[in-house]
């Protein structure tokens, strides 16, 4: 039987900054499951909603962009953050800033899809909004290509580089504003069950973790800014061979004038573009390992962000069902949906991990790096105090002031390197501490593992 056409109408359905809503999909995007806010703000009863394709929920001024931008993302293995506009079975709507992320099996095979949303409280849902009509209007009249090109266009205007930029800053945005408030609450006098009372060990172990994030995060921010210091440093060390290289042109300019006088100061020029060819090389390798420590730090951050997530999620979920079981026993369900949401986090921690190890490498390249280009500005150095000597000979040239050039590019560059080198010894130190509490949480999680077989082992014989 044909499905009644659902009218929207205006009228928002409650949906609470203090919670959050999860539902899993298989691989084409039906329903496996979901916690009892998704059902409620929704308004559709488990029996209807479960197994049906999940844009059953999906609201028709949404523009179709963002849904093959999710689809792009989780098929192939990324995890996604987009701005949603749903619709519940009475027409009425609810937004929500949905992360969606890939669920993999022990092989490392994707078996289905966690989204997670939480109430979106910055101010970047109004642009939002206003934006999604545009795409809506460009899709229907010149289709799917220009309206990715209006998007991107619109992002870069309000400061992001492209999608992926916006999305892991609206997620850390958005969750900074949730710190105190996604915070759940539980008597610990209410009498459980035997699964029941495992279950909320399992509860204080998440809390434990979120205690221990708590700490993590606030260390990130140190970490992200030393890193965005780092970036923003790094250009007068980019420019360096380029600045060199100049200098010695200005400097044989002057040498050719002088004829044979100028010889001492043509083997100056020599040396001064040798060194600029060297320190060439050595930048455009610093340039890229620079660049590779902050997309690994914007990687970390990101997947800070998402297991963060995960984390206040599951805690809610494990409130919710500690609230509402108290006295029963655990379904296999419930089981089902603590492991996809576990899983979701412990695959951020296992990144985390990975990408710091790869971070650690970056510091010890660009410091090795670092020393050599320390070196060649010695080299300068002396270029410097040897072209003054000679320079004090010859009254009617610029060699003076093209050597002064010489010692304030020395000066600078010098203390560039002793900027940068604290800036790495900041995010080398914080990265170690990361990746220390990181390891404490995985041996957590992997309790947690334990502790939820068995209960699935007493699940199955009950």
């Amino acid at each position: 039987m044909k499905s009644k056409t659902i009218i929207p109408k205006n009228t928002e359905s409650p949906f609470e900054k203090d919670e959050m809503f999860f539902s899993t999909t298989d691989l084409k995007g039906r329903i496996l499951s979901g916690n009892q806010v998704f059902i409620r703000t929704s308004k559709y009863n488990k029996e209807e909603i479960i197994g049906k394709p999940h844009n059953t929920v999906r609201h028709p001024d949404m523009p179709k962009l963002i849904f093959k931008l999710l689809w792009d993302y989780i098929q192939s293995g990324k995890p996604i953050v987009a701005y949603v506009k749903n619709m519940a079975k009475d027409g009425s709507y609810y937004w929500v800033l949905a992360t969606v992320l890939p669920i993999k099996n022990s092989k490392g095979e994707t078996e289905k899809y966690l989204s997670i949303r939480i109430k979106p409280e910055t101010k970047y849902l109004n642009f939002i909004k206003e934006l999604y009509k545009e795409l809506k209007q460009i899709e229907e009249t010149v289709g799917l290509d220009k309206a990715y090109e209006h998007l991107i266009n619109k992002l870069n205007h309000i400061g992001f580089k492209d999608y992926d930029d916006f999305m892991k800053k609206v997620l850390e945005q958005e969750l900074k504003l949730k710190e105190d408030i996604l915070v759940p609450k539980i008597n610990n006098k209410i009498s459980f069950s035997k699964n029941m009372k495992q279950i909320y060990n399992i509860f204080l172990s998440f809390k434990e973790i979120q205690s221990i994030y708590k700490e993590i995060y606030q260390y990130t921010e140190e970490f992200f800014k030393a890193g965005k210091f780092l970036k923003e440093n790094s250009e007068s060390i980019f420019s360096l061979s380029d600045d060199i290289r100049l200098i010695s042109l200005n400097s044989s300019v002057e040498s050719y004038k002088l004829g044979a006088n100028g010889n001492s100061f043509f083997v100056l020029s020599t040396e001064m573009r040798k060194t600029a060819e060297k320190s060439a090389k050595i930048v455009k390798e610093v340039e890229k390992l620079i660049n590779d420590a902050l997309s690994s730090i914007e990687e970390i951050v990101f997947n800070m962000s998402i297991s963060k997530l995960a984390i206040f999620m599951i805690n809610k979920f494990l409130e919710e069902v500690l609230c509402d079981k108290c006295g029963e026993n655990i379904t296999p369900q419930v089981i089902t949906d603590i492991c996809d949401n576990k899983s979701a986090i412990k695959e951020r921690l296992v990144n985390i991990n990975k990408i710091s190890k790869q971070l650690d490498l970056c510091f010890n390249k660009i410091l090795t790096y670092l020393k050599t280009i320390k070196h060649l500005i010695k080299r300068l150095n002396f270029l410097y105090l040897s072209g003054m000597v000679e320079s004090a000979h010859q009254i009617k040239t610029n060699f003076s002031i093209i050597f002064l050039q010489i010692n304030d590019l020395v000066s600078c560059t010098k203390n560039t390197i002793d900027s940068l080198s604290s800036s790495l010894s900041s995010i080398y130190e914080g990265n170690k501490t990361i990746k220390k509490d990181i390891e404490r949480i995985l041996d957590i999680v992997n309790d947690i593992e334990l502790t939820l077989k068995k209960i699935n082992n007493q699940v199955s014989i009950g």
